[in-house]
């Protein structure tokens, strides 16, 4: 049985990449220890990283004391980890001090790097061959934050090919990634593009821990029951805020919220006939009144199918144009909340 957490009650990232899968996805409440293990572990078993955030606002605010993501980790263990800038987009972690003007000095080579999700173009000419766990932190942007919308899976793929690049084929042991998050929401490119939406919406329903997919070398990580959250309920934020609020879902239930029910309810699907299949979800046409039916789930064969890269979303969209205006007419149904998740990010992606 997997301990996915330790003994006192944070995430046990060890367990995690004991899974042996190159690709984690763990989502989960505040304060989980979802950052912090990641970084701690990695530091303990002198494992180089590279650790992302999707902007490069957010990245270069941990060059700053207030945000630097081994603040706790050094007061906690009397620690000596410092970050200097590399270049303009790129900084690098280091053992080291301040001398008695404040300035910064390693005492190691560097022990990991940073960059922003939104510049990973620019590791091209970068060698990371060296660097063995790449942590990306909220990967699943805030509903406050633009992010990088339907260019964030194609971003994370390049990054990946970037430090990847032939290990494989030189036997080595491929990248390996913890993509982390709160649960903010499933409406998510990278879970789009992998077609992950309706398995990680369903784990969240079901209450579901782990699900390892490994043919496809992916490992989704649900803390649901997180301890942690559990004796943070009682915090006064909490408490203020109310058990029925969507902040409490977000940081304690760990439930993704910020979705929009209407129009979601469960039809009988022998009144519809069958029109299209794009991605994870199928659409079909009422036999007798004008309105429309989208499901995770095939009853007959549609007349015509796409895929969720761009050029098949921009066909797709130019098809089936008709169908976004009876989403604006409130004349379509979804199935589930995934389908309308689903049917609003291909309508929108570019």
């Amino acid at each position: 049985m997997l301990n996915l957490y330790d003994k006192n009650g944070y995430l046990n990232i060890g367990a995690v990449l004991s899974l042996g899968c190159p690709f984690n996805f763990i989502w989960g409440g505040r304060g989980t220890g979802k950052t912090y293990g990641s970084l701690k572990y990695a530091l303990d078993n002198n494992i180089k990283i590279m650790y992302t955030r999707t902007s490069q606002v957010q990245a270069d605010l941990i060059r700053t004391p207030e945000f630097f993501p081994y603040k706790k980790i050094n007061a906690d263990t009397n620690g000596d980890v410092i970050v200097l800038p590399v270049n303009k987009n790129q900084s690098a972690f280091y053992h080291g001090e301040a001398d008695e003007k404040g300035k910064l000095t390693p005492s190691s080579d560097p022990i990991g790097y940073s960059c922003a999700l939104s510049t990973i173009a620019n590791l091209r000419g970068f060698d990371a061959s060296d660097v063995k766990l790449w942590i990306y932190d909220e990967f699943v942007p805030e509903k406050s934050e633009r992010g990088l919308g339907d260019k964030q899976a194609y971003a994370f793929f390049n990054g990946y090919e970037t430090m990847n690049r032939n290990r494989e084929m030189g036997g080595e042991e491929p990248l390996k990634v913890l993509c982390l998050s709160n649960s903010e929401s499933a409406d998510c490119d990278i879970f789009m593009r992998l077609g992950l939406v309706t398995k990680v919406a369903d784990m969240t329903r079901r209450r579901q821990s782990v699900s390892i997919l490994r043919d496809r070398g992916i490992a989704l990580i649900n803390l649901w029951d997180s301890p942690i959250s559990k004796r943070k309920s009682e915090d006064v934020l909490y408490n203020m805020v109310g058990k029925n609020s969507d902040f409490y879902r977000m940081s304690i239930e760990n439930d993704f919220y910020s979705l929009d029910y209407r129009d979601v309810s469960s039809l009988p699907i022998s009144e519809f006939k069958i029109v299209t299949h794009v991605g994870e979800i199928y659409i079909y046409e009422h036999k007798s009144n004008d309105t429309l039916y989208v499901s995770e789930n095939q009853h007959g064969t549609p007349e015509t199918t796409f895929g969720t890269d761009t050029r098949s979303l921009a066909a797709f969209r130019r098809e089936y144009a008709w169908c976004w205006e009876y989403y604006m007419d409130y004349t379509i149904t979804f199935e589930t909340i995934e389908c309308k998740i689903l049917f609003e990010k291909y309508f929108k992606s570019t």
